[in-house]
């Protein structure tokens, strides 16, 4: 009897072919891809954006409202968001309304600052008052200017709002002209 050892043929060395390896290098792509995109989610800049591009859209078709209905707006801007107005008679009245020119609060993290014609305007304020005060916080809500205005012709009142947090190194400007033509920028802050 006889053994017989059997070899591996010559010339085939055991190891991974260059497709395999080129499978596994696109699925560890596709995996790093996917949690880039998760984390990124969470960056306070991105929420930054995220509020830039809705206050752009907004003003858009507040614009376009504004032209179709041949109405008066406005937006009035606080410390802590912005709130689209129409005028009624001699007075400005919030547009409740309609569901997406409607009052918008800003993020806790987001800080707003608001250029009109190349000077600062003061922001409104309403702080809550006592009890007593109630009638005076009426009638100053009754006398309120807004600071932008958006009339039915298509003109706004030319403006830049900066948004910023110190949570983050990008400022977000929105720029509105004069003839309502929206554009906004990133700039990095050092």
């Amino acid at each position: 009897m006889s053994v017989r050892l059997l070899s591996a043929r010559p010339g085939r060395s055991a190891g991974f072919t260059l497709l395999e390896l080129m499978v596994v290098l696109v699925l560890i792509g596709i995996i790093f891809s996917f949690a880039v995109l998760s984390l990124r989610g969470t960056d306070i800049s991105d929420l930054m954006e995220q509020e830039t591009r809705r206050l752009a859209t907004l003003l858009e078709l507040a614009s376009d409202e504004a032209i179709l209905q041949g109405e008066e707006l406005a937006v009035n801007f606080e410390d802590d968001g912005y709130e689209f107005l129409v005028l009624q008679g001699n007075s400005w009245q919030s547009s409740i309304d309609d569901g997406l020119l409607k009052a918008y609060s800003m993020p806790a993290e987001v800080e707003l600052r608001l250029e009109v014609e190349g000077e600062p305007p003061e922001l409104n304020k309403f702080a809550a008052q006592e009890d007593g005060d109630s009638e005076e916080d009426e009638e100053e809500e009754e006398d309120l200017t807004p600071q932008v205005f958006i009339l039915s012709s298509g003109e706004m009142t030319p403006f830049t709002v900066t948004f910023m947090s110190f949570q983050s190194d990008y400022r977000y400007h929105l720029t509105v002209s004069l003839l309502g033509k929206v554009s906004w920028e990133v700039e990095e802050t050092l």
